[in-house]
Parts: C-alpha cells; sequence; structure tokens
C-alpha cells in the first residue's frame, strides 16, 4: 500500500496500530482521508494484516451522514486496492453513530437484557411530546399533593407565540432534572441538591457596625436588627422571613459608613436571606425531586407501551450491559482490535466510560480524533473538557514512558493562506487572542485558488453601532447584501457565497436584504423548517382534512395560505349566503361557504374562491378513502403553488423543498397511524416540535446564496463566507443552575421562581410582588444599581455552602462555557471559509447624549475581536482598514445608527434605515400589484364505467350454499328496496360527502337480515366487553341503528334475554379465552376447492380456546328465525355442510377436537322452552 503521498503526521496516524492514539485535528486537515487511510492499513498485508476483516473495527462518528461518507470511503478504497471481497462488507460494518451502536448491541442480547427485540428508537420529533405527555400526566395525578411545590413555582407556564413555554415552572424544571438524570451514570441518585440554611450572625455583625454611624443610619440598623431578633424567636414562617427581609433597609452611605462597607452589608444581607429562603423551602424542594423521579418512572412506562427507546436509553443500558453482564462484556473486550472515535470533542463522559468497555486492556485498540476548537455542541451535552482530559492523560503518560502517543494535524487544505492568518488573529492565544491552547493551522501551498475576483480582499469586517436589535440587523444585511452583490458583479458567482448565522431568529431579514439586491437567496440550514410558510400551511391543510370546522387552524390559513391566496373580498363573499325565501342576506360560517354556492350577490366575479371550492370540496369528498398524504399532494398541485414556485427561482425551489418534505412527513405519520386524518394532524404538530431543517431538492441553491447555521455548515466549505450572529451570549438568569463535578456527580440549586402573597405570624399582610423585587435586588440588582450579592464580595461575606454563593458561581461558569463555546462557534464559522471570510459584529449603545457603545467582554465576544483586528489594538473605531499589512481601504466599515462615544471619541452617526439626505428616499414608492398565476387543470374527456369483477379464489359457507341451494334459517323475502336507494341517489353536494344523519339511509322497514344483525352485534359487544347483560340503552342504539321494527325489537329482546340465561352461553363462558367474529381466510376443504377456489374465508360467531387443551375448541354460531316444526335429523343435516366448513378451518389451524354448537335463538328447545334450540357436532 503507498504511503508516499502522506504528510508525516498522517503517516503515523495510519501505520499507529498497537497503542492508544490520540489525534488532535485542525479544521480542514483531512482527518476523515486519514482515518479511511488507517483502516486500509490495518487490512494490508504490509501490516500483518492487523485485522483480518471489517468485523475487527469500531469507528464511532458524530452524525449518521458523518457515518455513511466514512463507509463510502472505506468502499471505495478498499475497490481501488483491490480489496473488493472485503469491500463487500462494508454495510455491516460497525462503521455507525454512538447511538447506533449502542441499538446494535442492545438488540443483539435483548432477550438477555430483557428487552424487545424490535424495539424501537425515539426520536427529538417523538420522545419530546412523549416526555411532556408523561410530565403533564403526573401533575395531574399528583397536583393536589404538590401544595410546598406550587408555593415555589407554577405547575405549568404559559405558552408564548412560537408555541414555548415560557417563564420558570415546575413543568420545566422538570424536564431539566429528567435529562440530567439521563446523563448521569445513577440518575437521580447521583444529584446533590444544594439547600439553604438560616444563619443571621454575619448580617447582625454588620449591622451593628452601623450603629455608631449617623443617626438614620444608626436607626436603620436598630430596625433591622429587631427584626432579625424577632424572626430568630418566632414560628419562622415563610411571611415571618418575607417580613423581617422587607425590614432590613440599607443606610446611605456616609463618612462613618462608606459606600465600601454599604456593599458588603448588602452582600451580607443578600447571601443570609437567599440562604434562609432556601431553607425553606426544603420540602418544596423534596416535592420537585419526587415529582421528577415520577414523571421519569412515568416516561419509562410511556416507552413500554410502545416498546421504545430514546438515545438516552440506548447509551444507558448499553454502558448497564456492559458493566453488570460479565458474559456480554467478555463478548466485546476483545472483538475490535481497532476502535476509532472521530469527533471525540462532542462527546461526554457516560459515552467515553461506554466505549473504554470496548477497547481492549489499557486501551490498546482506542484511537481518538477530535478537535476543541470545534466543540459546538454542549446544547447536546457534549463536554469538551472530556477531550482535553483524555489529551492531557495521553500527553503525561508518553511523558512518562508509557504507551500512547498525540499527533497533531495542522495542515490546512481549505483555506488561503490569508484566512488563515485572520482566523489566526482572532483566536491564537500566543499572540494575545481569545482561545486558550490554540492550534494554529498551516496552509497547504498546492491548495487552487477559487477567488474569481482580482484584488479582492479575502479578510473584510463591520460594525453596526446603536439603534434597536432589529435595526442594527437590517443594517449588517444590507451592508452583508452589498458586498455580496459587488463580488457577484465582479465575476464571483452567488452560489460560492454563504452566510452563516450563530442562529435563525431574523434569517428571514438576511435573506430578504440579499434578494433587495438582486441576488437569489435560499435558506438552507438550520433548524428553522417549523417556522417557514411551507410548513404552516402544510399544517393548516392537515388540520382543515382532520375538522373542517376548526376554522381558526385549519380552513382559515389555508384559504390565505399560497395555496388560494384568497383576500377579503373572497371571504367576504364566504362569510355571506343568501337567503332565496326571505330575499335577505344572512351570516354563515366559512366552512359552510366552502360546500354551498348560495352566495350573497354583488360580489362579482372570484376566480380565486371557485378554484379553492373546487379543489376542497374534491379534496373533502376525497377523506376515508384515499390516503391522507395522496390527498394533501393533490391539494397541492391542484392549486397550483408548485407550478407559482417553479416561477420563482432558486428561492421558489427552496420553498417547494420545504413543501415536499411536510408532505414526506404527512406520510410517515399517516403510515404510523392509518387513515385517521385528526391524529396525524397531531402527530405532524409533533414533527413540527422537532429540530428540522429546511428540505433540500438537488438542484437548490445552484447559482444563490445560501444561509444557514454554523451547526449545519460543520464539514462544509465555502469559498465566499460571511458571519453574523455569533458573537454574543445572553445572560443566564435561569432559576436552576446546575454543575457536574469530576466524579460524575451533579450539584444544583433552585431560587424560587414564583412569590405569593403571604401573611406573618401577626397577620400582617406581605405582598409577593415585594419579596420578588427583593430578590431580584440581591442578584441582579435594579435600575442603575448592580447586584447586592456583587461577585467581588462574595468570598467575604459567603460561607462554605452557601447556597447563594454556590447558585451565583454556577450561573457565572455557565456564562463563561457558554462564551467559550461562542468563541469555538466563531471559529468553525471563519474556517469554513476558503477564499473570503466577512465578520459583520454589532453593539448597543447606552442611553442619553454621547453615551458610550454598550460593550459587554462578559457576554459578547466583539470587543476582543475588535481588539485584535483593528489597528491599534482597536483604540480607534475612526479607520477603514484592518491590522494586517497587506490591508486595504473597505475592509473595515462602521456602521453608525447613532451618535456615541467609544475610547473618548465622540462618533457621530453616518447611517439610518433611509437616508434623510436623499430626495429620492422620501419620495414615495409605489407598491407592486399583487399577482397570482392561477393554474387549472386541462379538461380530459373520460367515461367511468364499472370493471369486471375480478374472479375469486375464496369462498364462503354463504356462497357454496346458495350455489347448492342448501336451505338457511328461514326468512321471508327481502322488502323492495326504497325509491331513493334504487334511483341510486346519495346525499351529497358537489361531491362532498354529508354528515351520517343527513345521508339519504336506505330503510330497512321489514329487512329480515336487520334482527340478525343486530343480535350478532349485541353478542359481539357482550364478548368484548365481558358484560353480563345487555342495557337498554345499547339494545335501542342497535335496533336504532340496524332499522328493526318494532315486531323485531320485540324478537330481538326475546332471544336475547334467550341467550343470556342460557346453559350453552355459561358453559361458553366457562372456557378461558373467548373471541367474538374472528376472521379466518384458510386452505380451501378436499371436495370443495376445485368447484369453488383453493381458500375458504368468513369469520365465526364466537371462538372459545383453553391454552391449557391446545388441541380442543369450541364454536357457537348463532341462528335466529328458524322453525319449531324441523325434526333433529333435518336439523342434523340442514347445518352439516357449514358445520364441515368451519371444523375443516379449525382443523387445519390445529385444532384436532372441535365442538360446533349452533344456537337457534327465536326458537325454545322442546325439551326445555327456557333454553334455545342447540344442534351440536364433534368433528
Amino acid at each position: 500500500m503507498d504511503l508516499s503521498t502522506l504528510m508525516p503526521q498522517q503517516r503515523d496516524i495510519v501505520t499507529t496500530l498497537d497503542r492508544p492514539l490520540f489525534v488532535s485535528a485542525g479544521a480542514g486537515s483531512g482527518k476523515t482521508f486519514t482515518l479511511t487511510r488507517r483502516i486500509l492499513w490495518a487490512l494490508s498485508p504490509e501490516s500483518g494484516p492487523f485485522i483480518r476483516n471489517l468485523d475487527q473495527v469500531l469507528a464511532i462518528t458524530f452524525t449518521k451522514d458523518a457515518a455513511a461518507e466514512i463507509r463510502e470511503r472505506v468502499r471505495g478504497a478498499l475497490i481501488e486496492e483491490g480489496m473488493g471481497d472485503i469491500a463487500l462488507q462494508v454495510d455491516d460494518a460497525w462503521i455507525s453513530t454512538i447511538h447506533g451502536m449502542c441499538s446494535r448491541i442492545l438488540r443483539a442480547h435483548a432477550l438477555e437484557l430483557g428487552l424487545d427485540p424490535e424495539f424501537s428508537v425515539l426520536d427529538e420529533s417523538v420522545s419530546g411530546p412523549l416526555m411532556d405527555r408523561a410530565v403533564d400526566a403526573v401533575i395531574a395525578r399528583e397536583r393536589g399533593g404538590l401544595r410546598e411545590l406550587q408555593e415555589w413555582y407554577a405547575l405549568s407556564g404559559e405558552l408564548d407565540p412560537s408555541g414555548f413555554e415560557a417563564g420558570t415552572s415546575a413543568k420545566r424544571l422538570v424536564r431539566t432534572l429528567l435529562e440530567r438524570a439521563s446523563a448521569s451514570r445513577h440518575g437521580f441518585d447521583d444529584m446533590h441538591l444544594i439547600r439553604g440554611s438560616v444563619d443571621f450572625s454575619g448580617l447582625m455583625d454588620a449591622y451593628r457596625q452601623c450603629l455608631g454611624a449617623s443617626a438614620k443610619a444608626a436607626e436603620t440598623a436598630r430596625i433591622a436588627l429587631d427584626a432579625l431578633e424577632a424572626y430568630g424567636c418566632g414560628p419562622q414562617t415563610r411571611g415571618d422571613l418575607a417580613a423581617c427581609m422587607l425590614a432590613c433597609g440599607m443606610p446611605r452611605p456616609s463618612k462613618a459608613f462608606p459606600k465600601e462597607q454599604v456593599a458588603l452589608l448588602k452582600a451580607e444581607a443578600a447571601d443570609a436571606f437567599i440562604n434562609a429562603y432556601l431553607a425553606l423551602g426544603g420540602s418544596a424542594l423534596d416535592e420537585l425531586l419526587a415529582l421528577a423521579r415520577a414523571v421519569g418512572d412515568e416516561y419509562s412506562a410511556l416507552k413500554a407501551e410502545r416498546s421504545a427507546l430514546d438515545n438516552n436509553d440506548l447509551l444507558r443500558l448499553t454502558y448497564e450491559a456492559l458493566r453488570d453482564h460479565p458474559r456480554i462484556r467478555h463478548a466485546y473486550a476483545g472483538k475490535f482490535a481497532m476502535v476509532m472515535i472521530d469527533e471525540f470533542q462532542d462527546t461526554d463522559q457516560q459515552q467515553v466510560d461506554l466505549i473504554n468497555f470496548l477497547t481492549g486492556e489499557g486501551g490498546r485498540a482506542l484511537c481518538t480524533v477530535g478537535d476543541a476548537q470545534q466543540s459546538i455542541y454542549r446544547f447536546r451535552g457534549a463536554e469538551v473538557e472530556v477531550f482535553r482530559r483524555a489529551q492531557r492523560r495521553i500527553e503525561q503518560g508518553a511523558a512518562a514512558g508509557s504507551e500512547g502517543s498525540v499527533v497533531k494535524l495542522v495542515k490546512n487544505f481549505r483555506s488561503h493562506a490569508e484566512v488563515l492568518e485572520y482566523v489566526a488573529r482572532v483566536f491564537d492565544d500566543g499572540q494575545g487572542g481569545i482561545m486558550p491552547s490554540f492550534l494554529n493551522l498551516l496552509p497547504h501551498d498546492g491548495r487552487a485558488d477559487g477567488l474569481r475576483v482580482a484584488g479582492a480582499s479575502r479578510r473584510q469586517a463591520l460594525l453596526v453601532a446603536g439603534g434597536t436589535t432589529e435595526e442594527r440587523t437590517a443594517a449588517k444585511a444590507e451592508a452583508i447584501a452589498k458586498r455580496f452583490r459587488a463580488l457577484a458583479d465582479a465575476g464571483q458567482p452567488a452560489g460560492d457565497m454563504v452566510l452563516l448565522l450563530g442562529g435563525m431568529t431574523r434569517a428571514g431579514i438576511y435573506a430578504d436584504a440579499i434578494r433587495a439586491q438582486g441576488l437569489d437567496c435560499v435558506i438552507s440550514g438550520g433548524s428553522v423548517f417549523a417556522s417557514t410558510e411551507e410548513a404552516k400551511t402544510i399544517r393548516a391543510l392537515v388540520h382543515m382534512l382532520g375538522n373542517l370546522a376548526d376554522t381558526a387552524q385549519g380552513l382559515a390559513p389555508v384559504l390565505a395560505s399560497p395555496l388560494f391566496a384568497l383576500g377579503v373580498q373572497e371571504f367576504l363573499a364566504l362569510a355571506t349566503a343568501w337567503d332565496a325565501q326571505t330575499g335577505e342576506t344572512r351570516r354563515r360560517n366559512i366552512e359552510l361557504g366552502i360546500l354551498f354556492d348560495d352566495d350573497a350577490p354583488g360580489f362579482g366575479d372570484l376566480p380565486l374562491l371557485a378554484r379553492a371550492r373546487t379543489v376542497l370540496r374534491r379534496a373533502l369528498s376525497r377523506l376515508g378513502k384515499d390516503p391522507l398524504a395522496s390527498i394533501v399532494r393533490d391539494v397541492v398541485n391542484e392549486s397550483g403553488w408548485m407550478v407559482r414556485l417553479a416561477e420563482r427561482g432558486a428561492e421558489g425551489r427552496a420553498q417547494a423543498a420545504n413543501v415536499l418534505k411536510a408532505i414526506d412527513a404527512v406520510a410517515e405519520a399517516e403510515a404510523e397511524l392509518g387513515n385517521a386524518p385528526r391524529q396525524v394532524a397531531l402527530a405532524y404538530d409533533r414533527f413540527l416540535t422537532g429540530k428540522q431543517a429546511p428540505g433540500a431538492l438537488n438542484e437548490e441553491g445552484g447559482n444563490a446564496v445560501r444561509i444557514m447555521t454554523v451547526h449545519a455548515s460543520k464539514g462544509l466549505e465555502f469559498p465566499v463566507v460571511a458571519v453574523s450572529e455569533c458573537f454574543g451570549i445572553r445572560s443566564n438568569s435561569a432559576r436552576m443552575q446546575s454543575v457536574r463535578r469530576d466524579d460524575g456527580t451533579l450539584d444544583l440549586v433552585a431560587l424560587p421562581g414564583r412569590f405569593p402573597d403571604c401573611r406573618d405570624s401577626l397577620g400582617s399582610l406581605i405582598e409577593g410582588a415585594e419579596v420578588e423585587k427583593q430578590f431580584k435586588k440581591y442578584l441582579s440588582g435594579s435600575g442603575a444599581t448592580g447586584p447586592w450579592l456583587d461577585a467581588s464580595l462574595v468570598d467575604d461575606v459567603c460561607a462554605t455552602g452557601s447556597a447563594a454563593e454556590a447558585w451565583l458561581s454556577m450561573r457565572d461558569e455557565e456564562d463563561r462555557l457558554a462564551l467559550e463555546e461562542r468563541a469555538r462557534l466563531l471559529y468553525v464559522a471563519m474556517t469554513r471559509a476558503r477564499e473570503v471570510c466577512l465578520l459583520a459584529m454589532d453593539a448597543p449603545v447606552g442611553r442619553g447624549k454621547g453615551s458610550a457603545l454598550a460593550l459587554k467582554p462578559e457576554l459578547d465576544l466583539t470587543p476582543a475581536v475588535l481588539e485584535r483586528i483593528l489597528p491599534d489594538a482597536g483604540a480607534s473605531l475612526a479607520c477603514d482598514r484592518l491590522v494586517f499589512d497587506n490591508a486595504q481601504a473597505g475592509d473595515f466599515e462602521l456602521i453608525a445608527l447613532r451618535d456615541f462615544s467609544y475610547g473618548g471619541v465622540v462618533y457621530e452617526a453616518n447611517a439610518g434605515l433611509a437616508d434623510a439626505e436623499d430626495p429620492v428616499a422620501d419620495a414615495p414608492v409605489p407598491e407592486p400589484m399583487d399577482s397570482f398565476t392561477l393554474v387549472e387543470p386541462a379538461n380530459v374527456y373520460m367515461r367511468i364505467v364499472p370493471a369486471e369483477r375480478a374472479p375469486r379464489d375464496s369462498y364462503s359457507y354463504s356462497s357454496v350454499s346458495a350455489e347448492l341451494h342448501e336451505e338457511a334459517e328461514d326468512h321471508p323475502e327481502p322488502a323492495e328496496a326504497p325509491i331513493a336507494e334504487a334511483a341510486g341517489e346519495t346525499a351529497v353536494s358537489d361531491g362532498v360527502e354529508a354528515p351520517r344523519d343527513e345521508r339519504a339511509v336506505p330503510s330497512h322497514e321489514g329487512d329480515p337480515t336487520a334482527l340478525g344483525s343486530a343480535f350478532h352485534a349485541a353478542c359481539q359487544w357482550l364478548i368484548e366487553l365481558d358484560r353480563a347483560d345487555l342495557p337498554v340503552e345499547r339494545a335501542d342504539a342497535l335496533c336504532r341503528y340496524w332499522g328493526c321494527t318494532a315486531a323485531q325489537r320485540e324478537r330481538f329482546d326475546e332471544a336475547v334475554a334467550r341467550w343470556l340465561s342460557s346453559d350453552v352461553r355459561a358453559e361458553a363462558l366457562a372456557w378461558p379465552c373467548r373471541r367474538a367474529e374472528v376472521p379466518f381466510y384458510s386452505l380451501g376443504m378436499d371436495g370443495l376447492v376445485e368447484r369453488f377456489g383453493p381458500y375458504a374465508e368468513g369469520a365465526i360467531d364466537l371462538l372459545c380456546t383453553d391454552a391449557a387443551r391446545p388441541g380442543r375448541a369450541l364454536l357457537i354460531d348463532y341462528k335466529t328465525g328458524g322453525s319449531s316444526l324441523e325434526t333433529p335429523e333435518q336439523l342434523q343435516e340442514k347445518h352439516a355442510l357449514q358445520a364441515s366448513v368451519y371444523a375443516d378451518v379449525l382443523h387445519k389451524a390445529g385444532y384436532e377436537q372441535v365442538t360446533l354448537k349452533f344456537v337457534r335463538v327465536e326458537v325454545p328447545d322442546p325439551s326445555d322452552p327456557t333454553q334455545p334450540q342447540v344442534v351440536t357436532y364433534e368433528l
């Protein structure tokens, strides 16, 4: 095998097979290629071979797409190297995500582990709603016993306009606890809830220092000390604590009691009261944990009902299987000679612990590949510190002489040297950059230059200052769009350009700005599918088909959507009817306006409405007959929506892809749930709650600017990259904070989420709003005043174990980790660029004249980035170049939406949403006329005729008896069909099926089958519900449904009474297994096959079996009508054929001895008139 083309570091990775290997692979360094060559080398004769087949390789990567890519590369490389026989093993190889590996192990040992081998794996769109269902069920069940918890948190929060729960609620906290528990080795047992304690000694000492200050300060201190002493001597209720908190005011700073001491006093008060409040909330927190455990049990039960596991179950159960089952552990301990983990920076400790069972003694088989600088999945539980700990361990071991080595891939094959220099300038901590232990990337001299614009600057940046968030976003979008336009005009294809965003909330603003510059633009990545107009339109359509009367969620948005684009005039016509009898107009519901044409006069020709009626009436008439997804697809096509999208270029194609993705989701839901429109609609709603990327067509984005999230761009590369919305984080203000310790345990602190009114021991009312305001002062401050418990004072006032100190430190640590990950996200975004990288930043401006630029280094990377990329360390924004030697004018652009100061210099506004000096901007611009392409199918002549009936391959007893002229029970001749039925009339209008109670239902007057049908249905109901008697209401309903006459009703009641009190029924009930209306489709009976067909079909009225007697069965067939004059011999001959047919079916099903009893429920037994006459066969 030729390794001459590999770099030395790549060659080390490929040939090092016998010891632990840690690979730190920089962006664009060819790690996937290197891993592929490593597998080939291990199979090659030059290595021994080290392995004999692919079954000895375990390769784990982060996504299914990445696993598929590795499989295809391995397959292709094996074929190139002449190992085609081994290439056939690729599809069965252990190359997958870690969840795929776990699923494979669990299925292989399912019976041993007590699992269903056919278990399904729930994705997020299903597991999330299922967990919500578990939470709702337990809360509804336990609501009465959660009184203490409800004093602290609302059980459920209100939903915001996007459908997400806002605020802190018990439901949200339970979800958080479940997620934390699922990622812990021992679940909830690994959680430690930090509780407060009551200790006012430090606070009282601090107040005593005020007594020697001013008179007002001394008075404030005496009131506070009295309140604190009273609380200590009292019952210490929540109301008493609230009163004490509000009584403890703060003195004004003075010479005798300076502001430093006031700050310490505030910090003491905040720490003391937060801890005391948490101490009183112990029972509420106990209820919260108990609730979370109960929800976990409920969620597990719901999954068990579906024989399903979620991704957390896969990891946990596989870990437990390998840990607790020696036979399973032994089966995998030496199975893999090579274990490779790609994207190791995106794993967590639980996954590493699991993999350790598979890597052999001392981890000899393990090769981990990753890049700490690209760890951007904390929201999925990834822990970059796991990567760093592993690297330190291998490095320390190698230094100490033990086995194991670290290899760094730093040659970048993707980006131009200037782009890499830009990246290093921002991030290299060796040069003052923002990323510790930065792995610098070296350019590849042999790369081809993809920049088609001569002299274009490869490093660009812009800063928008001032204005609202929306105004700054619009300004950034416009500036990026103009730069893209300039590159396109100079010859760079728009398809080479991408805008990477940290979040997609405002993606539409950027897309509109790019399109305004005359460039096609598609949103091709990010979890934005649910917010697209296409997804919402299909949702409305499915809800309409599920319930036409649901106009708010269904019909109204469907009619206003791009499907039909109805306007005010059309909706008014739908809602107004003409009463022909009174000659007046009247109001009507719009669903009736779709079904009927009695519109009020005066609306004129409304072609859009006419088309909507035609399409929707046809769709509604097909419900219950055709698959729902087919109906949805046809509505889309018949409305002309896809034709109109095809006329809109790249944007239209992207939207068409979303439409098709939505229809596919409907089809998948229908495949699972059946043709149940309402259930499918709810399932589609659950699908939309998951994080779904936009749909994609093969030709999408051919020459269009693309917009996607940085996460979606992982593993991709683009010639021109602009980066925005990727610099700042939101301050973490969650009521529950947590931190995971090195041993895997989890510390948590939970602050109250609500402060209800209460009374102290004296009966005085304490308003909860005042207590909440005080709490806010402690932790967040108010107005221009900072928090009382400032981080700089924590060490001075907080005792060991302080819950307040723990909450603050956890919050600050979370902010620090979030900002670190934001830096890594920016790194990933910049390293996607091959030729040009543009950074688009923004910053608010404080209020007031000459306000400073509001830069917050603890929450925003912008000040640090500006310091790195601007001349003079960003001391001045009055520049148009970046810090690099070959920088050009225009590389940096300051867009000031209002005046502000920075570094002591005032900058005047130089831009706005509209240029006030441009007279053209002030001129009114006429809005373009709306247009809507109305699409109608061409008329095609067709004639529908009945198809010839296909010959049947099966027979029933009825068909056999009819052809052989066998006699059944005595019945009068059928009555003549009603006129309406005979004429073929049905109660439909314009193809829309009417409700059941409005149809022209055929009359059953005198129908001899009505009594038998009603009786059989009654007996089926009795068996299936295991009821001893038939309620009058049920009898009324059955007879009414089947159209029994008064005479038949009397016969029905007598027959039911005789059957219920019969010995034969008692005999049937003695069998342990009883089934009603049992269908069969079996091989035919000898003697009937040649004449009637090879199969017998039908249904058995009542079949009784016993697992203890597997060869025996009792069959009962009900007979209505009949004559009491027939002799026993005649009856035996009469039912012999039916008995033979049924017995033959049961014999073929494995029953050796069959008892058949034909019960004539209307004919009394001559020997006992209280019993029905029974004809019995033993066959």
